[in-house]
């Protein structure tokens, strides 16, 4: 059987989903997902991924308590948090996405646009594995929710915790005092899956085999670059 690992996003389709299914799985969480790993599951995902500057900056509190105490095998972030915790770098399980983007035969190289969530798609093929099951991409957030505010700097501040956010599938995934990107979905994420859909396609002939990569979701908003299959046929 072909080695297969879940990469698993953080959109509204996971609403009911059961993540238990995953506990003796390969699998790749991201971002803000912790805050339900640490209060629903009692396991964290095989590998962690977080690009965004902001994010990462803002909840490094939290990515070095996962990162000293091994709560995953291994992480993918952005090197901006070197800025804020010097001595990330001494943890060889621990990788950069601008360090991975100057290798020419990594598939990082290519992928101009980029979000966690293509990331740890990418990374997930970056390791080797053959089958890549991808759930709660959906790339249909609400840019601004009423929540938020806009900062200065182009970043947004969550005012009040939502008691339902439309953008996950966890209502308290975002909380009062976070900080974050805007999602720019039209100019970046949807570029992003575009950019990796190529990617795979150009490595999978290069490398000379197949690495299937299965889009599981209801929505439609990915359909231009994956093939569906609903979530109730994930087994």
């Amino acid at each position: 059987m072909d080695k297969e690992i879940f990469v698993i996003g953080n959109g509204k389709s996971l609403k009911d989903f059961d993540f238990n299914f995953l506990k003796d799985k390969d699998w790749v969480g991201i971002c803000l997902a912790f805050r339900h790993w640490d209060e629903c599951l009692d396991f964290y995902p095989t590998y962690y991924v977080c690009v965004d500057n902001v994010v990462c900056k803002h909840h490094i509190g939290k990515i070095k308590d996962m990162i000293i105490n091994k709560k995953c095998k291994s992480f993918l972030l952005c090197a901006s948090i070197i800025q804020h915790w010097n001595k990330i770098t001494e943890h060889k399980n621990v990788f950069f996405i601008q360090q991975l983007k100057m290798i020419k035969t990594n598939p990082f190289r290519n992928l101009i646009d980029y979000c966690s969530g293509t990331s740890a798609v990418c990374f997930a093929y970056m390791l080797n594995y053959k089958k890549i099951n991808m759930l709660g991409m959906d790339a249909d957030y609400v840019e601004f929710i009423p929540e938020c505010v806009q900062q200065s700097d182009g970043s947004l501040k969550i005012i009040k915790t939502p008691k339902t956010n439309p953008n996950y599938y966890y209502d308290t995934y975002q909380r009062k005092g976070d900080l974050y990107n805007p999602p720019n979905t039209e100019r970046v994420h949807k570029q992003s899956w575009f950019d990796l859909r190529n990617i795979l396609i150009l490595f999978n002939i290069l490398r000379q085999e197949e690495i299937k990569l299965i889009h599981y979701n209801y929505k439609d908003t990915l359909n231009e670059y994956f093939e569906k299959v609903p979530l109730d046929q994930l087994k």
